[in-house]
């Protein structure tokens, strides 16, 4: 399976910070093993991310954690975590989860809420082989269609070098194959960027989709300024 995430944004998440803020950032794990981790979004107890990634999934019959941390110099202060029941997912249809933040060693009522979009994807090859168990599982009427894929394109984006503009302003990456669309995350003022994410594409055999890469600018006014493609 493929479970598409896009990490949209927290809400009222609790202070951490001795100055009355936090720095969150959020781990994605599976059993047990730290999958996916996003950037820091520095004082802010509202923070957006906006990151996509997707992560392949052996079996359905587990919990997906997202758990968000405060980053510090030395340490990182825990801020709460939430699950996800993978089973419980529609497969092929995108669902937004307000997922609200707990932590039994923690004497808050009130940690906040994480909020997310999920995705969820059989492997062309898997569906076979997974028959048995696809039944535990909720199928929607456009699982014909989403097969029609037969392959996957994986994007390994590592780094910029020397973008024109990019010590000015903060940069991020978007790919477009088909309908189709990927957007990394942003990264801090940098010539020389460092990603260092992975997306994953469907491929259609009959199709004849090109491969578009952008890269774009954001000020701190929220202006977004496509550089180059």
């Amino acid at each position: 399976y493929l479970l598409t995430i896009h990490l949209k944004e927290g809400r009222n998440l609790v202070i951490r910070d001795r100055c009355g803020t936090s720095d969150p950032y959020v781990k994605f794990k599976l059993n047990g093993k730290t999958l996916y981790k996003s950037k820091v979004v520095y004082k802010n107890l509202n923070p957006v991310w906006d990151e996509t990634v997707v992560l392949p999934v052996q079996t359905l019959d587990q919990k997906l954690w997202i758990k968000v941390y405060d980053r510090d110099l030395t340490s990182s202060d825990f801020m709460g975590s939430a699950f996800v029941v993978l089973t419980e997912l529609e497969l092929n249809r995108t669902t937004e989860q307000v997922l609200k933040l707990e932590d039994p060693n923690s004497l808050e009522d009130d940690m906040g809420v994480i909020v997310l979009n999920l995705s969820l994807a059989v492997k062309q090859g898997d569906f076979k082989r997974n028959s048995s168990f696809m039944r535990s599982v909720r199928l929607s009427d456009s699982l014909r269609e989403n097969q029609l894929w037969n392959g996957l394109v994986t994007i390994t984006l590592l780094e910029g070098k020397n973008i024109s503009g990019g010590g000015l302003a903060e940069i991020f990456i978007l790919l477009k194959l088909g309908d189709q669309r990927y957007k990394s995350k942003t990264l801090c003022k940098s010539a020389n960027p460092q990603w260092r994410e992975q997306f994953d594409f469907h491929y259609f055999s009959d199709r004849k989709d090109m491969l578009d890469i952008e890269v774009w600018r954001k000020d701190n006014k929220k202006h977004e300024e496509l550089l180059g493609m």
